[in-house]
């Protein structure tokens, strides 16, 4: 054994007599640290890129587009105004929707000549029918009133036809104020009562049809003196068929039995006053009146004979 290991082997013995020695340190509390959130993780293919930002004095200035001028739209006055004044535009709506009674009475000779030239080129029933399609509002004023001078009973049946085919309640009313004016004519009474025939059968068929539905009354809107709601005017086949011998009789006592005015039934139906047809309703309403009806001979179409 050599020198250096028997030093070593002293140093030992040496060591292990020691005894060992335990220090007490001061606990320093512990400092807690804020809780980063976790980064959120690249997606693959992206390279994550540091963003540096500046402080509020080197902010770069926000450049905004600058602001193009509108061009100015010249006013354009190429399309002048039709009516320029509100009594203009008033007489030009009546010139294009004229109301029954002034179609009926701005009616010329050349209106029926027109007509009776069409009809006599209309020789099948293809094209009869196709006449009536082809026929405008204006056209249908005329109807009535053509007949009305008319005697030739193959004109009259050719009319007639047309007048079927296009039965409406508008043809009705030219045909009521066109009786109104020629009264007692039966070349306008007995078409119009034909005509009302068709007119109550497709009325009967409409109001099958509606039978589940329950119908509101339209209100009375006062429109003032002697203005019609034409759209409203009732059939006078209600209360008699204008061929009939005692159509005068039966409005007149109509009117008498509900008690009715005079006006107001004249208004509700489209009399107008002062027409052949009113005049003789109210001579016999009159008659009824004053008691003069129960004696046929005091009446005043019994004078009337005796007056030639």
């Amino acid at each position: 054994m050599t020198m250096d290991e028997e030093r070593k082997k002293d140093d030992l013995k040496r060591e292990a007599g020691i005894r060992p020695l335990t220090l007490s340190l001061p606990v320093k509390e512990e400092m807690t640290e804020p809780v980063m959130p976790p980064r959120a993780k690249a997606r693959p293919g992206i390279r994550p890129r540091q963003i540096s930002l500046l402080p509020a004095e080197e902010e770069l200035p926000v450049i905004l587009p600058e602001a193009k001028p509108r061009p100015r739209i010249p006013k354009s006055h190429s399309v002048p105004l039709v009516y320029k004044t509100f009594s203009e535009a008033v007489e030009g709506c009546r010139e294009k929707h004229p109301l029954p009674f002034e179609l009926i009475a701005s009616q010329t000779p050349s209106h029926a000549t027109w007509l009776l030239s069409q009809l006599k080129q209309a020789r099948t029933r293809p094209e009869l029918e196709a006449l009536a399609d082809s026929l405008s509002y204006r056209d249908l004023s005329m109807l009535f009133s053509t007949l009305s001078n008319l005697k030739r009973r193959d004109e009259t049946a050719q009319i007639q036809n047309l007048i079927r085919l296009r039965a409406s309640h508008y043809l009705y009313l030219c045909g009521w104020l066109t009786l109104q004016h020629t009264y007692p004519r039966s070349s306008v009474s007995d078409p119009l009562a034909d005509l009302c025939m068709i007119l109550e059968d497709l009325r009967f068929v409409r109001d099958s049809e509606r039978k589940s539905r329950r119908s509101l009354p339209l209100p009375s809107i006062p429109l003032g003196p002697w203005r019609v709601i034409w759209t409203r005017v009732p059939l006078i086949s209600e209360i008699a068929l204008p061929n009939s011998r005692h159509f005068i009789t039966e409005i007149a006592r109509e009117i008498y039995d509900s008690k009715a005015d005079l006006q107001g039934f004249f208004l509700e139906y489209a009399i107008y006053p002062g027409l052949p047809l009113a005049e003789a309703i109210a001579g016999r309403y009159e008659e009824m009146v004053s008691g003069i009806s129960a004696n046929p001979l005091l009446s005043q179409d019994f004078f009337d004979r005796f007056r030639k």
